[in-house]
């Protein structure tokens, strides 16, 4: 008994000082090389939040940052989410010319509230997969 209370004690005490944390938005982070440059490619979903009307599309904006070598650039990509569905998948087509690099990543990204992934990536041209 004495022990169950100074548990209760400590975890009162533990909550009185720690702070609140507010969660980071979600993401996806995947390293590539390419043509001699390690390229990150690390793309956020916002933090869960209001959803639509059930069974109907809402629009979800996903940020996307490409880096390498001190370089970066950053771009949003949106796709649609519907309540109730496991997943929703978007396709986004990327020119690293901004890296110095002369080629496009295709990628295909999967979204659920409060996650993303990058499910494939392909350099193209050549359709090289990375992913």
């Amino acid at each position: 008994m004495i022990a169950t209370l100074a548990g209760v004690s400590l975890a009162g005490i533990l909550a009185a000082v720690t702070p609140t944390a507010v969660p980071a938005a979600p993401c996806s982070s995947d390293t590539f090389g390419i043509d001699g440059h390690a390229v990150l490619v690390r793309i956020c979903a916002p933090a869960p939040g209001a959803v639509g009307e059930k069974g109907k599309p809402a629009p979800v904006q996903l940020r996307e940052t490409f880096s390498t070598g001190g370089t970066s650039f950053e771009r949003t990509v949106s796709l649609h989410s519907v309540d109730g569905a496991a997943s929703s998948r978007t396709i986004d087509d990327v020119p690293l010319d901004k890296l110095g690099i002369a080629k496009t990543l295709h990628l295909t990204i999967g979204y659920k509230p409060g996650g993303v992934t990058l499910e494939r990536a392909l350099l193209v041209p050549g359709a090289v997969p990375l992913k």
